[in-house]
């Protein structure tokens, strides 16, 4: 309405002194209004009152109308009002000049009213208007007033406007500052608003390109073709909104030989060959080129040049764009690179730390699914050539589990012979008993799609790290259903995680909706996993793990297969030296990835525990205890970074030193040496390092001879303590 709305424009302008200013004028016609109708006024007097009430009320209202259709006149409005006000109150005081008129009062209210509203020196000036309208009122009687009684009236309008006028202005300042206190503190929560939405808007960013990795990774387990998944693969890229543009390039003989992008017909990139070699032509020097040159991620950022200009035919699909990534595609780490990913991105902080990550670990599973279909398409040749030979077939697919982790594929051995031991218990057929047993041998094929960080860690799995590896049956059935002569056996791999309760995965079937062969081989994983040493868990003997599956007996697995388990496994050699210990070169090197000390690079205390409890599998006979004496003042003295720099050099000549020791870093400055000999290990050879040498650091050196199949613990007292746990 638009009454209202011109309220609302009036309030908006308005404060409290405006209020009150509204409020005295109000009071001041009741009172006079009250004086009127209460007090014995002379005929003359009150005639005068009448008319000034009148006057004074038909143009407030006049006032108050202006201000409400002219809300921004309201302090010329005010200025009107006092002229009127002073000219209708001296015309009073002039028709009435005596002392024991009480029209003079009128001036003390203008005076507080305007000192108030408009500050101390307004207050002064409307003080001294009064003073000289109210002599100009009264100059007829002037001769007759005693000068004593005039001074003390005309002295008191200013010493109503000074003290109310200082009043006035100390409130201002105490509403400025409060005012300014909000502003600060709006300004502060304003700032930390922008901090917090900025914080949001990255970790919706980083969402963003963890479902875009996730829908990727998906990609790399459905897609029926290496063609098909690199171009999807670019295609859901694009669909990323900060990256617009994506392509794939494959190497062959030191030349981008194939090249991929969202659409195929695009005509943006130049038909390859493109040689990535140094100095051989312009498309050399482009990051694509580089990444592939160097084998290793390239990123570059606008300068406002076009991004990689010698590359493109028709440079607009990636006009504007702020930067470009280029990262490796490798079957597995520190491997020559198969091709290149690239990116371009026209966000304007350009690539995340947590996004490159993200990209590289994704580029290392393309990578990957790269080897794997080029295997696969050998793999196919192969049996298109022998199609008679089914086990050369099976074990090609057994050896690409093998070459990401050979703990995996010693268990996929054994988990096929128990399989076989129980279906023989069951009196399956011979060929049910052949499909289990080469299902068995299949099982866990679904993890080449498992991230190494999730595969490979070897300590407990967050919840993300299990939903991951609850997607391996799913992954290895859309593998091996694609496959003629897999399709039977890719249902049983299916199902091998179902629990008859109905609580399994991944589709969470019960009782005889699962296959009996998926029933037979989730009790040989189960058992398999229960006899095997893992890093944070000890194997169960024999009885115990038997005892587990009858107790579980009819929720996780199948009462039938449990009850012939009981009786065929209890006769069972189990292996003796099976743990998640790393043996070839290839897995230290992973395994170290989650057990380095960042300062120095050296195993960290983690490890060294681990390695003490795995004794009987790796064969070390001392271990020698280094505490750093006298660190603590070194520091003060020199400085921290000085003291992580003795640490590193420390750390490297003691790896020099023994190169075929374990060498770690535990707890601050205790280093420990673990060998398989007795080594000339001592206090003086230590104190003759370069790092040590010039320092006033002194080594404590422990020898502790290890026992095989004995527990330590560790404890961090004043220095390093390993004792034997039968020792507490």
């Amino acid at each position: 309405m638009p009454w209202l709305q011109q309220w609302n424009q009036v309030r908006a302008v308005t404060g409290r002194i405006d209020l009150a200013f509204l409020f005295l004028r109000v009071f001041s016609l009741f009172g006079g209004v009250a004086w009127l109708l209460l007090m014995e006024l002379p005929p003359r007097e009150e005639s005068l009152l009448i008319k000034a009430l009148l006057a004074f009320f038909l143009y407030s209202l006049l006032c108050y109308l202006v201000i409400f259709f002219r809300p921004l006149l309201l302090k010329k409005v005010y200025l009107t009002s006092l002229f009127l006000d002073l000219t209708f109150l001296s015309l009073l005081v002039h028709a009435d000049p005596s002392l024991s008129s009480s029209f003079f009062l009128g001036y003390y209210l203008l005076i507080c009213l305007h000192t108030i509203y408009f500050g101390l020196r307004f207050g002064l000036v409307v003080a001294t208007l009064s003073a000289l309208l109210y002599l100009l009122s009264i100059w007829s009687v002037l001769p007759e007033i005693d000068w004593t009684d005039l001074v003390m009236r005309l002295g008191f309008l200013f010493f109503l406007a000074i003290p109310v006028g200082l009043l006035s202005e100390k409130l201002k300042e105490e509403k400025e500052q409060v005012e300014h206190l909000n502003q600060t503190l709006e300004n502060r929560v304003a700032q930390r608003t922008a901090e917090i939405a900025a914080l949001l808007e990255q970790e919706r960013y980083l969402r963003q390109i963890l479902d875009t990795v996730a829908h990727i990774n998906k990609l790399l387990i459905t897609a029926p073709a290496l063609p098909s998944l690199l171009a999807s693969a670019c295609a859901r890229f694009t669909q990323h909104g900060d990256y617009r543009f994506c392509w794939i390039g494959l190497l062959e003989n030191g030349a981008i030989s194939e090249v991929y992008s969202a659409e195929p017909g695009l005509d943006a990139l130049p038909e390859p060959p493109y040689r990535v070699d140094a100095g051989n032509g312009p498309l050399a020097e482009v990051a694509a080129a580089a990444c592939l040159r160097e084998n290793r991620t390239i990123i570059r950022m606008n300068d406002g040049e076009l991004l990689d200009e010698t590359l493109w035919r028709d440079p607009e699909p990636v006009r504007g764009a702020r930067g470009v990534i280029s990262l490796p595609l490798r079957a597995r780490q520190g491997d020559a690179p198969l091709g290149c990913l690239v990116i371009y991105t026209w966000r304007a902080d350009g690539f995340e730390a947590e996004e490159r990550e993200m990209l590289d670990e994704l580029a290392g599973d393309i990578g990957f699914a790269v080897d794997s279909f080029r295997q696969r398409e050998l793999t196919a040749q192969l049996t298109a050539e022998r199609a008679a030979n089914y086990e050369e077939t099976i074990f090609s697919f057994v050896d690409l589990i093998e070459q990401r982790d050979t703990y995996t594929a010693g268990h996929t051995e054994r988990v096929a012979h128990y399989s076989s031991l129980l279906a023989r218990e069951l009196n399956l057929s011979q060929a049910e008993k052949k499909r289990l047993y080469t299902a068995a041998m299949l099982h866990d094929i679904g993890k080449i799609a498992t991230p190494d960080s999730v595969l490979l860690k070897p300590g407990k799995l967050t919840e993300l790290d299990y939903e991951l590896i609850k997607l391996h049956p799913r992954a290895g059935y859309e593998m091996l259903s694609n496959i003629e002569m897999y399709k039977d056996l890719a249902k049983i791999i299916l199902h091998h995680h179902e629990r008859p309760d109905g609580n399994g995965y991944p589709n969470g079937l019960a009782g005889e909706e699962i296959p009996l062969l998926s029933r037979i081989m989730a009790v040989a994983d189960a058992f398999d996993a229960m006899t095997t040493n893992r890093i944070y868990k000890g194997r169960k003997q024999l009885s115990q793990a038997l005892a587990e599956l009858q107790e579980l007996a009819g929720s996780q697995f199948d009462a039938k297969v449990v009850a012939a388990a009981t009786r065929v496994l209890a006769e069972v050699d189990l292996p003796s030296r099976v743990s998640q210990l790393p043996f070839t070169e290839l897995e230290k090197k992973r395994f170290s990835y989650f057990f380095n000390d960042r300062l120095t690079g050296l195993y960290n205390e983690d490890y060294l525990k681990i390695v003490l409890n795995n004794l009987s599998s790796n064969h070390f006979s001392c271990l020698y205890l280094l505490h750093l004496r006298n660190l603590p003042e070194y520091n003060k003295r020199v400085g921290w970074e000085k003291g992580n720099q003795l640490f590193t050099r420390f750390a490297a000549e003691l790896q020099a030193a023994f190169p075929a020791c374990l060498v770690f870093r535990a707890y601050g400055n205790d280093f420990a040496v673990i060998s398989r000999e007795h080594l000339p290990l001592n206090s003086n050879l230590l104190k003759a390092f370069a790092g040590i040498s010039s320092t006033e650091i002194e080594i404590d050196v422990r020898h502790v001879d290890l026992a095989a199949e004995q527990l330590y613990t560790i404890e961090k007292l004043e220095k390093l303590e390993v004792t034997p746990a039968d020792e507490l």
